[in-house]
């Protein structure tokens, strides 16, 4: 089983690699201390399993996940100095979570059910439960996002983001004139960013509202929706009624 450890922590990082060195089924691939760099990490190694602090400066754990396809989603065991009260969502959602400071048979007890999760089936299910967490555990949207250009690995903001097409099963971040593939359906997407700044108007399109200049009525409460970048959108009317009640709102502010 190939593991990554991630934690903000160089002592904790310590302790999850000693006790992991004991076992001789495992091979630990790589270390990270921030949330950037676990998610390259991540879309570069496909570790099977990863150790995740979840309170890390910057990009916190759950944004981590938040900004990794959910086809490449690894098992996951949490570490979390969480007080016991807010470990709730975890057990909920049967993910396993370590709390610090880390105890050795809790460790190892984990590290046992992470080797059952190995086949195919166990980790789409596992994908399955990090995805119904992270939609109700909280409001905070993704931020970003992390796209390959080519050999690269690079960070798009969202609030850089001026729209969003569908190109087959995948989505294209539209930025500053340049566009990013994103492997991400736009349905699902759609799910992890904020409704408040973005806007699906049609089937295959999600603009941000802050870069609407101009809504042109067409028919049958169809509409030409012109951005700043100078791109033009056609909503559609399955759409009509959430880009009219932005209207509203807009009038209104």
């Amino acid at each position: 089983m190939r593991v990554l450890i991630v934690d903000d922590e160089p002592l904790a990082r310590r302790g999850v690699r000693v006790r992991l060195r004991k076992c001789v089924d495992i091979e630990i691939v790589g270390e990270c201390g921030d949330g950037l760099s676990a998610v390259e990490k991540i879309l570069s190694l496909s570790p099977d399993l990863v150790f995740l602090d979840v309170q890390m400066p910057g990009m916190d754990g759950f944004e981590v996940l938040r900004s990794l396809p959910a086809e490449i989603l690894p098992s996951v065991i949490f570490l979390t100095a969480y007080e016991q009260h807010a470990l709730r969502a975890f057990e909920v959602h049967a993910l396993d979570y370590l709390l610090k400071p880390v105890d050795d048979r809790r460790f190892s007890a984990a590290v046992d059910r992470a080797r059952k999760l190995v086949d195919l089936t166990s980790k789409t299910q596992m994908a399955e439960r990090i995805l119904k967490m992270l939609g109700q555990e909280s409001e905070q949207y993704v931020s970003r996002f992390v796209v390959r250009t080519g050999s690269r690995i690079q960070v798009v903001l969202a609030e850089d983001t001026e729209w969003i097409g569908a190109a087959g099963d995948y989505t294209e971040l539209h930025v500053h004139g340049r566009s990013h593939l994103l492997r991400e359906t736009m349905n699902f997407l759609e799910q992890k960013l904020d409704p408040a700044r973005f806007l699906r108007i049609h089937r295959s399109r999600i603009v941000r509202t802050g870069c609407i200049l101009e809504l042109r009525g067409i028919d049958n409460r169809e509409y030409l929706v012109k951005l700043s970048d100078g791109s033009e959108h056609r909503s559609s009317r399955s759409y009509a009624r959430r880009l009219e009640e932005w209207l509203d709102s807009a009038k209104s502010e």
